[in-house]
């Protein structure tokens, strides 16, 4: 377990909670280490009574202090309360450092992994916030929504995926994301560029007309045509 900080450490008796501070930035401070401290692994489902039994070992009420994660989106979990996963990269995680295996010679950094959540990706727009959830953790600035920002992440020379020898990165719902990007999506982004004078109009008439033919990439597809761009990031669809 991460030992906790001093901002959270002041709200600790005998190292664990009694109770959960009042203020909101303090509650989200204790929160989030209470949720990297019961749930370790970003995005892995664990039943309702382990997370209990985790959440007991640091805090006097770890039903309460579930539902307080719950509510404050730390921790989400099924309809109907069976499993629960941390959604949220926080201060406390650390980035999957491997040793590199054999043939990986002068890759010139560590393997680092991580997890993007397709349940956060309803839109493109959303698609970017997760990007920057995730890639950007730490970062004072945000990446722009487009695709060539999405190509400068991958080259890996900023955010998460700087100094990484190798990059692999976890989509987990990935088929929910892939009907977010699709046809609809891709379909209003067109439209958005034809409205925008700053845009090349005649070459987005051109990519609306392909996908209304059947003939066109959805946004989906033109992400992953991005990382394929990237042999050195695996990218893992689940």
């Amino acid at each position: 377990m991460v030992p906790a900080p001093p901002e959270v450490s002041r709200f600790l008796h005998g190292g664990r909670l009694e109770t959960m501070p009042r203020r909101r930035e303090h509650r989200l401070a204790v929160a989030r280490w209470l949720a990297h401290a019961a749930l370790p692994d970003l995005l892995e489902p664990v039943g309702e009574r382990e997370l209990t039994r985790r959440l007991g070992a640091v805090a006097d009420d770890p039903v309460g202090v579930r539902r307080a994660l719950v509510d404050l989106g730390i921790v989400h979990r099924t309809r109907d309360g069976a499993e629960y996963w941390r959604t949220e990269l926080t201060e406390h995680d650390r980035l999957t450092e491997d040793d590199e295996p054999a043939g990986a010679a002068g890759t010139g950094g560590p393997h680092r992994t991580l997890h993007l959540d397709g349940g956060r990706v309803d839109s493109i727009a959303a698609f970017y916030v997760e990007l920057d959830r995730v890639f950007m953790a730490g970062e004072d600035w945000r990446l722009g929504p487009s695709l060539d920002a999405l190509d400068d992440l991958l080259h890996g020379g900023f955010g998460a995926a700087h100094g990484a020898g190798r990059l692999t990165v976890v989509w987990h719902g990935f088929a929910r994301s892939r009907e977010a990007l699709g046809f609809a999506a891709t379909r209003e982004y067109y439209l958005a560029k034809l409205a925008d004078p700053r845009f090349d109009s005649g070459l987005f008439r051109r990519r609306l007309a392909d996908l209304e033919a059947g003939t066109g990439k959805t946004y989906a597809e033109l992400v992953l045509e991005v990382f394929a761009d990237h042999p050195e990031v695996q990218l893992v669809l689940r």
